[in-house]
């Protein structure tokens, strides 16, 4: 990650470890890619239909297209993960920019999840 620590960091630590189990249902459910631009970092979450699901910083690889790009603040990318700012209130209220598919905006809502820490029981 670019520049400082940024609390968004181990939530997109996460994301990549849930997709090891989870990948491959997101994947038959969002069916394409999403860029998150959050500051001044770009992650690149690949859940293409058929995939197992990948999450690596950078643009899309090769010729891979984003379906959806979500901009948005270290701080506001927190409060989604932790269900403390509504995706659909933070878009009505600029706290996110949202380009491309919307219809794949809605679906967000699991990935978001797959991203929020594990309790460790």
């Amino acid at each position: 990650m670019g520049g400082k620590a940024k609390a968004s960091g181990p939530l997109l630590k996460q994301l990549g470890e849930s997709l090891k189990s989870e990948g491959p249902k997101l994947a038959r459910r969002v069916k394409g890619v999403v860029v998150f631009k959050i500051d001044d970092d770009e992650w690149t979450l690949d859940l293409s239909e058929g995939s197992e699901g990948e999450l690596y910083e950078g643009p899309p690889k090769g010729e891979t297209k984003a379906d959806l790009t979500l901009t948005v603040s270290d701080a506001n990318f927190v409060q989604l993960v932790m269900g403390k700012l509504n995706p659909q209130q933070a878009f009505l209220m600029r706290k996110i920019k949202i380009n491309g598919a919307m219809a794949m905006a809605m679906k967000l809502q699991p990935i978001l999840d797959a991203a929020q820490p594990q309790s460790k029981l």
